[in-house]
């Protein structure tokens, strides 16, 4: 039999390899820490990676469901994913341009043939695992130790499992509705603002308990339709000048608006004036331009119109007739006897639709509501300074009896606000 020393090696070969592996472990070691570092760091930016996103997810969700345009708990969310990001890229470079080559090239094998040129033989490699498999087993076994301890919570598991706990503590913590704390002998608005005041979690109920979105415009296609003059630019004072004068007027001379009086009034209280990523704009705010309020002008006194009930339609700026008739008796007895609202030109009443903004923002839709209703009133207010006119709001009537005027049922569609409108006696 001949003696091939590559198929056999001696001891001593076998010697001289491991000094050579010990000897190129050696060299390496300095490179095997920088290459660990850098796997740490690898990790852990991910990790705060995978943080920054959940963040950035969960506030553009709250943003997006409360319309808070200029969240910034959401903008440093995206800062910091950003940073992360970049950081990751730049960590894994050369593993991206590798698999970019890798893929470019068509490969289908991830390494070369253990027979390739400059690997030892068969046989040693296997002398070589099995003096490592001796020096492994020559080991004594681990003991855990607080050092131990302390790298396994920082792992890459131990340090997500501490990053989803703290996150689900905090959210639970700022998220969940604390129970109110109502003073004793509060009344109904006090309990409501308690009790409307928003938790994070609330949002989950936005998409699972809250209704759909109603119709943006309430229209009345029976009913006959007139036609307003277009709201040119007729004059008036400067707004400045209208805030100064803006009083509430009660004494009224009985004499008739015009028309186009009465349709400058109305398209400056909330009409449409523009257009932006698809939502009609209106001369008032609203939130997420969602626009709950409905206008119902009672007319006494405007010239080519016909006393009565009208709804005004904001989509095509016109008024539908709903019912022809003298009802200055009507509104001055559910206005608890003030004989002004008999003596103005116009009546406008104001109600919210709970539905068009109760979906989206819950509990305080009617908070919301009443708010855009001040944002109208105060817009009649100016416009009716500024074209000579007086005006006077009014919180006070009876809600049943105006429901019932208006045709709507007080539950789904209710009047909150009503604003006499007239020309002011000399």
């Amino acid at each position: 039999m001949v003696y091939d020393p590559l198929c056999n090696p001696s001891a001593a070969e076998r010697m001289v390899c491991c000094v050579l592996v010990t000897r190129q472990h050696v060299l390496s070691g300095s490179g095997d820490d920088m290459k660990q570092l850098r796997h740490d760091l690898n990790y852990g930016i991910s990790a705060a990676l995978l943080v920054a996103a959940t963040a950035a997810i969960l506030t553009g969700i709250v943003a997006h469901l409360w319309d808070l345009n200029d969240f910034v708990y959401h903008t440093y969310a995206g800062y910091a994913m950003t940073g992360l990001s970049l950081a990751h890229v730049w960590l894994n470079w050369s593993r991206m341009v590798a698999y970019a080559r890798f893929r470019l090239a068509g490969r289908a094998q991830h390494r070369a043939p253990a027979t390739s040129v400059g690997l030892a033989p068969p046989a040693l490699s296997e002398a070589v695992a099995g003096d490592r498999r001796l020096i492994t087993q020559a080991r004594p076994l681990a003991v855990a130790t607080p050092t131990s301890l302390w790298r396994m919570i920082i792992s890459r598991r131990g340090f997500l499992s501490l990053a989803a706990g703290g996150l689900g503590g905090f959210l639970a913590g700022r998220g969940l509705r604390q129970q109110p704390v109502i003073p004793q002998g509060s009344d109904l608005g006090v309990v409501y603002h308690q009790w409307s005041k928003p938790g994070v979690i609330d949002v989950l109920g936005t998409v699972a308990n809250w209704g759909q979105q109603p119709p943006l415009y309430k229209e009345y296609p029976q009913a006959r339709q007139v036609a307003l003059p277009t709201p040119g630019d007729q004059g008036g004072l400067l707004t400045e000048e209208a805030m100064r004068r803006r009083r509430s007027t009660r004494d009224y001379s009985g004499q008739p608006m015009t028309l186009p009086e009465l349709s400058r009034i109305l398209f400056l209280m909330g009409g449409r004036n523009n257009e932006r990523w698809g939502h009609q704009l209106r001369t008032a705010p609203s939130s997420g331009a969602l626009y709950p309020i409905e206008v119902y002008p009672v007319v006494h006194r405007v010239a080519g119109l016909q006393p009565g009930l009208y709804h005004y339609g904001v989509k095509e700026h016109t008024l539908a007739e709903l019912r022809v008739g003298d009802l200055r008796e009507t509104v001055v007895r559910q206005g608890l006897m003030q004989q002004f609202l008999g003596e103005a030109s116009v009546v406008l009443f104001l109600t919210v639709i709970f539905q068009r903004m109760r979906f989206k923002y819950q509990d305080r839709t009617y908070r919301y509501g009443l708010i855009e209703a001040g944002h109208l009133g105060q817009n009649i207010y100016l416009a009716a300074t500024s074209l000579g006119l007086g005006a006077c709001a009014v919180g006070a009537f009876m809600d049943d009896e105006i429901n019932a005027l208006l045709g709507v049922d007080g539950k789904t569609e209710a009047a909150i606000y009503m604003l006499a409108v007239g020309k002011v006696k000399e």
